[in-house]
């Protein structure tokens, strides 16, 4: 297949970029936009697509066969992990810390910490995980193994094992069968 508009890394070029720890047989897109690589492992068999933008002045850890596709964004100030069979759908965002709105504190990355308010914590998504298209996931969330999160949800809360979810907020709508997990045994 021809392709227009950039390639994948190889693996020798992402090995002397200065990521953390870098897997076999990873894919990193050219046009994609990543900052703190010294904070960021990524596993074997993952993909980050092109125009996906991750900022990790903390630390990220992406497990193996994960795929990160365009316009995701990764915020990991207070640290994201993204485990195993994993994947975030177009323009999935995640934050692991946000600004406070009520007006109580100052807000953006020039004002200096102590006059900051809003949430943060670890954001951490489990194995068997997929995240729909546009949705948002805030900071202080685990999402557990084998959830499915609809396409444009809003995920503030942890979310239980082999459910699916969906809205704003992301509410249960369903629980996922387990069949992958066969599958996955046979890779």
């Amino acid at each position: 297949m021809k392709q227009l508009g950039g390639r994948y890394f190889d693996q020798s070029e992402l090995l002397n970029a200065g990521f953390a720890r870098v897997g076999k047989n990873v894919k990193v897109h050219t046009h994609a936009n990543i900052y703190g690589l010294e904070n960021i492992e990524i596993g074997d068999n993952t993909r980050i697509d092109d125009f996906a933008l991750i900022v990790a002045t903390g630390a990220l850890k992406i497990g193996r066969n994960v795929s990160v596709h365009s316009h995701s964004f990764i915020g990991s100030k207070f640290g994201v992990e993204i485990n195993n069979f994993s994947t975030l759908a177009p323009g999935v965002k995640i934050f692991s810390s946000s600004d406070d709105y009520t007006g109580e504190f100052m807000t953006g990355p020039t004002v200096s910490p102590e006059k900051l308010g809003g949430d943060s914590g670890l954001v951490v998504i489990d194995e068997h995980v997929i995240i729909g298209a546009g949705t948002i996931i805030l900071p202080n969330v685990t999402i557990k193994q084998g959830v499915s999160v609809g396409a444009l949800s809003l995920v503030k809360s942890d979310l239980e094992s082999w459910t699916m979810y969906a809205g704003i907020p992301a509410v249960k709508i369903g629980n996922r069968k387990r069949d992958l997990l066969q599958l996955a045994e046979d890779l």
